[in-house]
């Protein structure tokens, strides 16, 4: 490592071959600096054993869309408390085996940043996180249990409701968009039996994957947010697909976005009354032969 003079550095900001970022740290041949590059600038700021946490490791792992203003971090010494620009926490030490490095950043990860925003989010936006989570398939709730069995930790009793209606579920469980995971935890609370999700089914020699899947009760519940369906061509697709899981004797209810988001207990109302009501499967065979005479 080469150690370079104050000197040395004045001159460099003043010919405006370095910029500073935060104390000690400088961009190179650049004024403006991603968020990723302020985020790593942070961490050396606040010297060895400084990780990013909070919301700003919430952004960084994808689990909140919300850029955060102040770099927020749990740092080893005292050195990041008075930086402009870096707001540092005070929580319990994360352990090692809670830590991650994203794009070479060190931040906490998916389990411990959950804890941590319990403490400073409200309660719609750490929903928001943990439906993230689920949807990129790292919402782990035994590792979260864990950490919050080690420490008492403000805002665990509201991480905990959140929880509730993900108890039961698979960390595995396939996922593809927020809506989706805004579903599984309705159906916890409605007592509904736990479905598959995104499985493929061949129906007439053709594939199709399905958002949620009861093969027992043959009930398929597709969600959609409105805008890919609302296509002309979507709509037949969509209108095709349904008459032929309809004939080999599925019952397809399609859940939108603004229907589960305004009305959630009378949609999982709905979706109850399919599950409850009586199974007639027919063979697909018996109805394409009949069809073909």
């Amino acid at each position: 490592m080469t150690e370079v003079s104050e000197e040395a550095i004045e001159q460099a900001v003043a010919s405006a071959r370095l910029y500073p970022l935060f104390r000690s740290t400088y961009s190179v041949g650049r004024r403006a600096v991603d968020l990723h590059g302020r985020l790593a600038a942070a961490t050396l700021a606040c010297g060895e054993g400084t990780v990013i946490s909070h919301g700003s490791a919430a952004w960084l792992l994808g689990l909140r869309q919300a850029k955060p203003g102040e770099v927020e971090v749990i740092a080893p010494v005292e050195a990041g408390r008075k930086i402009p620009g870096i707001r540092r926490r005070f929580p319990p030490p994360p352990m090692p085996e809670h830590l991650v490095q994203r794009d070479g950043i060190p931040c906490t990860g998916p389990a411990r940043t959950l804890v941590d925003l319990a403490g400073i989010a409200g309660t719609k936006a750490l929903t928001d996180a943990v439906e993230e989570a689920a949807v990129l398939g790292v919402l782990d709730v035994s590792a979260i249990d864990e950490i919050l069995a080690e420490h008492r930790r403000r805002g665990s009793r509201k991480l905990n409701l959140i929880l509730e209606g993900w108890r039961r579920y698979s960390p595995r469980m396939k996922l593809r968009s927020r809506m989706e995971a805004r579903m599984l935890p309705l159906l916890t609370h409605h007592a509904l039996p736990i479905p598959e999700t995104n499985e493929k089914l061949r129906i007439a020699g053709r594939a199709f994957e399905v958002d949620f899947l009861w093969r027992e009760q043959r009930v398929i519940v597709e969600t959609d947010g409105g805008r890919f369906h609302d296509h002309p061509r979507a709509q037949r697709r969509d209108a095709e697909r349904n008459r032929l899981l309809a004939r080999a004797g599925y019952r397809v209810p399609r859940v939108g976005w603004e229907q589960l988001r305004d009305e959630p207990d009378r949609t999982i109302a709905e979706i109850a009354r399919f599950l409850r009501a009586p199974v007639s499967p027919v063979p697909y065979r018996r109805l394409a032969t009949k069809r073909n005479r």
